[in-house]
């Protein structure tokens, strides 16, 4: 029926089309995070029902982040042989089974396991989100319409913080939340075109793609940066609701509320801040100021945290400057194309994403479970938070040597 409905009533050519499409990619990004992250808030029930330590908990929770990066390369292999909206949709469908399959708590590997296959499922959506993006929308959108799919990211991540509270069970919530993500993946299939009428990419693989990306430099260094981005961002929203808990005695579900903001008010920040910077035309001074600025005023903000005025107003403000970020870089691929020097081409922007991908996920994983929870741990969380805040930050260091157009 859904197929019907698509070749008699949806014309492609209208302009409206593209837009469609990125609604599709944005509600698939939304309910897969959003299932995902009703995790950090119910850190404490979650480890007492898989009988885990807190080590054990912090490498399910971003585990995901490491299969989505190594599973890039596979996401884009996927759609050279299969196309763009097959990849995506198998990587969808895939982390809803992951959702409905976490919904066993007889072991620790029924959590790790489940969550495995999310991140693989996101390693396939991951490289093709961007690629869409090149194909279907002009230059001067490209970094609008990155910034409004990765807003989808952010408020899944925000709503998962804030509902889990609310969520009858833990069974019955995987089952609901896995069902609508393998819903979206369904309508992402029935409704998304692989490219316009009449536009063809050139033909390439993703290994010439990815092989490509690596002899560019701007390629390279926006990759570490998002390595030590969500290196750092995931670490602090991570541990942010077990932290107040802890440290000021602030109830998880009132922590998961704070933690929320840093990504509601990133929606704010990612579609207001690219276009300024966009507008003005510099967006190397934007993407050099936003991870200290948020780094600052993060920290402080959790150092002063028994205040909860200041509390809530400092995370509120880091997290509007935080969203600014993520989407300005992650529109460096689609323009690498345009800058004279870059070796990145059209046909090669699904590989330097992938590359793209793939680092950025490996550091949202490295990040929590590997430097910065073993330091909470052994010096506390306000010593943990300096390093994630300090990781965050320094991928100012490699923006102020991208290129940009």
């Amino acid at each position: 029926m859904l197929f019907l409905i698509t070749d008699k009533y949806i014309d492609i050519n209208k302009n409206y089309y593209r837009w469609l499409i990125l609604g599709l990619g944005w509600i698939s990004y939304f309910v897969i995070a959003m299932a995902w992250y009703i995790m950090p808030t119910l850190e404490h029930k979650i480890i007492e029902l898989y009988n885990i330590t807190p080590v054990q908990y912090s490498t399910a929770l971003t585990i995901p982040f490491l299969f989505a990066g190594i599973m890039s390369l596979v996401g884009g292999i996927l759609a050279d042989n299969l196309g763009i909206k097959k990849a995506a949709t198998i990587g969808i469908i895939l982390s809803g089974v992951g959702i409905l399959l976490r919904a066993s708590t007889s072991s620790y590997l029924n959590l790790l396991i489940p969550m495995i296959i999310v991140g693989v499922g996101m390693g396939l959506i991951l490289p093709n989100l961007p690629k869409l993006v090149s194909i279907w929308f002009p230059p001067d959108e490209t970094g609008l319409a990155t910034g409004i799919y990765n807003t989808g990211l952010m408020a899944g991540l925000a709503t998962g913080l804030v509902i889990a509270p609310y969520i009858p069970n833990w069974f019955s919530g995987n089952i609901v939340l896995g069902i609508l993500i393998i819903l979206s993946g369904i309508l992402f299939f029935c409704f998304v075109k692989n490219s316009p009428p009449g536009k063809k990419i050139p033909d390439t693989t993703v290994f010439e793609g990815i092989s490509t990306a690596i002899k560019s430099k701007n390629s390279w260094l926006v990759s570490i940066s998002l390595f030590l981005s969500l290196a750092g961002m995931i670490s602090l929203q991570g541990a942010l609701p077990g932290g107040l808990n802890k440290i000021y005695n602030i109830p998880m579900s009132i922590g998961g509320r704070v933690a929320s903001l840093i990504s509601y008010f990133g929606i704010l920040g990612s579609i207001t801040l690219p276009f300024i910077a966009n507008k003005f035309n510099n967006r190397k001074i934007f993407v050099i100021l936003i991870p200290i600025i948020f780094s600052t005023i993060m920290y402080i903000t959790w150092l002063l945290g028994s205040n909860m005025y200041i509390l809530w107003i400092g995370t509120i403000i880091a997290g509007y400057v935080a969203g600014g970020a993520l989407p300005l870089l992650m529109e460096v691929p689609t323009f690498l194309p345009r800058i004279k020097d870059d070796p990145v081409q059209q046909q090669h922007v699904g590989g330097a994403a992938g590359m793209l991908t793939m680092l950025m996920n490996i550091g949202g994983f490295v990040g929590l479970s590997f430097i910065v929870m073993p330091l909470i741990i052994r010096y506390g969380y306000s010593f943990g938070f300096f390093v994630a805040a300090l990781l965050f930050a320094s991928q100012a260091l490699f923006n102020s040597r991208i290129n940009f157009p």
